[in-house]
């Protein structure tokens, strides 16, 4: 056999093993997006997540949840995980009026006397029938016409709603999320391929006038 010959088996055989390495390689990366991955199911968190939007969980940082991010929770008694947006902090106290498009928002961070409303732009037009004020203790809803209250957050507890105001079951169906109920935060999507990529972060808090 020729030096010639014995060289272009030699780059058969290194380019059939890279092959391979790149195959493995893809199929790992598709196992640790299932692994580590929901799907949406419904439509609480419209418009910025849509029912069958596959994204990516991060059962790490759990731990490390701050106010506005997305995560996914049980509510209550149910067992089935949710994916909702972090409203109120621990110790921060909130307020929901149910006048207006969209409703308003109050939070007063803890140790804060100053008045912010929550600036969610995917709140608009989504106000359906969940528009009744809040909050009672326990962090739900009041009955409709009753004025609406300030509520705190008691520690290790968060506030939950769903983008899609008016038809969400949250926090204020639900009550205040337990810590050890949020199993992880979401900050990626991986499907529709059309919108792979971070997911829209685009909510504040306003000092009040």
């Amino acid at each position: 056999m020729t030096h010639r010959a014995e060289g272009r088996r030699w780059l058969r055989t290194a380019l059939g093993v890279a092959a391979l390495v790149v195959f493995f390689a893809a199929m790992l990366v598709v196992i640790a997006v299932l692994a580590f991955s929901v799907k949406v199911s419904g439509h609480s968190m419209e418009p910025t997540l849509a029912d069958g939007d596959r994204l990516v969980v991060n059962p790490f940082g759990k731990d490390d949840v701050a106010r506005f991010d997305i995560v996914e929770s049980t509510l209550g008694d149910r067992e089935i995980p949710v994916v909702k947006r972090v409203i109120g902090m621990p110790g921060d106290r909130v307020q929901a009026s149910a006048v207006g498009d969209p409703p308003v928002v109050r939070i007063k961070p803890a140790g804060e006397d100053t008045v912010y409303v929550v600036d969610n732009p995917a709140w608009s037009g989504r106000v359906g029938e969940k528009v009744e004020p809040c909050c009672a203790d326990d962090g739900t809803t009041l009955p409709r016409g009753k004025e609406p209250a300030w509520v705190t957050v008691p520690d290790g507890q968060f506030w939950l709603l769903g983008d899609n105001w008016g038809g969400s079951d949250d926090s204020r169906t639900f009550g205040f999320v337990e810590q050890d109920q949020v199993t992880a935060r979401i900050s990626f999507r991986v499907q529709p391929f059309g919108d792979f990529g971070p997911v829209a972060d685009d909510v504040r808090l306003v000092a009040e006038d």
